[in-house]
């Protein structure tokens, strides 16, 4: 194989981990409504101040008399964002796993291949961390993604107050890294 026909091997398998990535940050529900303001503690450190988006999920309004079927349909949109989110990523996984069993991949494709999956790994385990802490402060559901260091997540309370986005920023800050600023909280009710 030339080296034209590995770079297009492997620009071809950064476009289909590109769009695995778009497709879950598409299906997980991208109306990310995070508001921040800097405000001063009583320590004179800034910090992001945040306020929880209230964000309907399709078949509930605060409308709706009933609150069976909005339950549902919030139990609904989280178990459908990570079956959508567990498809992406067997299908970069695969992808990935293609290049690692093809005889013709240099070794340059192969060594990336084992990054990429590295990343993918470590990114499922940050998320799956960061929900299970989540869920352990008292929130009813939640979920978590983690793409280009950044962090969107996706909560089920039943009251919105700033210091639920603060221990969820502190959770994610702490199990992944990232900075506050980059940290968009989605509530769903």
């Amino acid at each position: 194989m030339t080296m034209g026909k590995r770079q297009l091997v492997l620009a071809a398998l950064i476009v289909a981990l590109g769009a695995a990535v778009y497709l879950n940050w598409q299906f997980s529900g991208n109306n990310q409504l995070l508001a921040t303001n800097a405000v001063t503690s009583t320590a004179d450190h800034e910090f992001g101040e945040a306020q929880l988006a209230d964000v309907p999920v399709s078949g509930s309004s605060k409308t709706t008399s009933s609150a069976v079927k909005a339950n549902a349909s919030v139990s609904a949109y989280f178990s459908e964002a990570r079956l959508s989110r567990q498809k992406s990523r067997d299908q970069a996984v695969e992808l990935l796993e293609k290049v690692l069993t093809d005889a013709k991949s240099n070794e340059a494709a192969k060594k990336d291949a084992v990054a990429q999956a590295a990343i993918i790994a470590q990114n499922t385990l940050k998320e799956s961390n960061m929900e299970n802490l989540i869920k352990a402060k008292g929130f009813a559901d939640c979920m978590a993604f983690i793409q280009n260091s950044e962090c969107s997540v996706v909560v089920k309370t039943n009251d919105s107050s700033q210091n639920n986005a603060i221990v969820i920023k502190d959770v994610v800050a702490g199990q992944a890294g990232i900075p506050y600023d980059k940290i968009k909280i989605v509530e769903v009710k």
